[in-house]
């Protein structure tokens, strides 16, 4: 990885660990957890859609995000079938 991969894989992290301590604070205020993911799903989409553009420009660039995730996943369970 390059140093600015690096250092961005660094901002990610820390983004996401601010956004876990926000998803707390609402549980402490009564907020369930499927409420918090439901939440941190259209918080996701809001921001796709600032980076990628709106609507289904935001969605799509979710969906590639999430395959990107799930590869990862399977490539480190062992499980290569999907590809």
């Amino acid at each position: 990885m390059s140093a600015e991969e690096i250092a961005s894989v660094g901002r990610i992290e820390a983004t996401r660990r601010i956004l876990r301590k926000g998803a707390a604070a609402c549980g402490a205020h009564g907020a369930t957890v499927e409420e918090q993911a439901i939440a941190a799903a259209y918080a996701a989409l809001d921001l796709a859609g600032h980076h990628a553009g709106p609507d289904q420009a935001a969605v799509e660039w979710l969906r590639t995000f999430c395959d990107m995730i799930e590869r990862g996943l399977l490539a480190r369970s062992g499980d290569h079938a999907g590809g």
